[in-house]
């Protein structure tokens, strides 16, 4: 691939997911001659921060802005459901590092509403009986709930890997491993308006 057509992806996981989620895209796109970086968002795939340890939309999406800060190159963001969320703080703490965002069946925020809205939409949407196993659970002070989400393995084999492979299932839940969070806020104090200048 000649150097002018060689692009700089940095791809985005869902909620409850990490980095290895894109390992069949990441694969393929460096194969383009592509250079390629699959994040873990805080407490998620591998990345080792607890939970505990996030308090604001910035401290879940830290990995990313440490990616995108480290670097001058313009890059392509792809995200993934969740991923949105993160993806749009970063396009616009970052916008000239941005060439791009594709929002892969994302969350995409609004001007208006707080970061959690449209999660807080979906979790409304869907009867409580339809998430099976999944978890969700309160941390913090009582004057700042904070929420996070553990998708079950039941709910994740019916509702996202139903019409996977077998060969691809090895990416649901496995016995003895650290469970994949994701952190969500549902504080409205938060001041959303995508520049994001008081978040974190």
């Amino acid at each position: 691939m000649e150097k002018n057509n060689k692009k700089r992806f940095v791809l985005v996981h869902g909620l409850c997911h990490g980095a290895w989620t894109w390992y069949k895209v990441k694969t393929y796109l460096e194969a383009e001659g592509h250079c390629v970086t699959a994040v873990d968002l805080a407490a998620s795939g591998i990345n080792m921060t607890r939970v505990e340890e996030i308090q604001t939309l910035k401290d879940y999406c830290k990995p990313l802005l440490e990616c995108l800060s480290s670097d001058d190159d313009k890059v392509i963001l792809v995200a993934h459901s969740m991923g949105g969320i993160c993806a749009t703080l970063a396009a616009d703490m970052f916008p000239s590092k941005i060439f791009a965002i594709v929002f892969l069946t994302a969350f995409m925020p609004d001007t208006t509403n707080p970061p959690a809205y449209v999660y807080e939409k979906l979790i409304r949407s869907v009867p409580q009986e339809e998430w099976f196993d999944t978890v969700f659970g309160r941390y913090g002070k009582p004057d700042c709930p904070l929420e996070f989400a553990l998708l079950g393995p039941k709910y994740m084999a019916k509702k996202m890997y139903q019409l996977s492979p077998v060969q691809g299932q090895e990416a649901l839940v496995r016995k003895d491993t650290d469970p994949l969070h994701v952190y969500i806020s549902y504080v409205k104090k938060i001041l959303w308006n995508l520049k994001i200048t008081n978040v974190g």
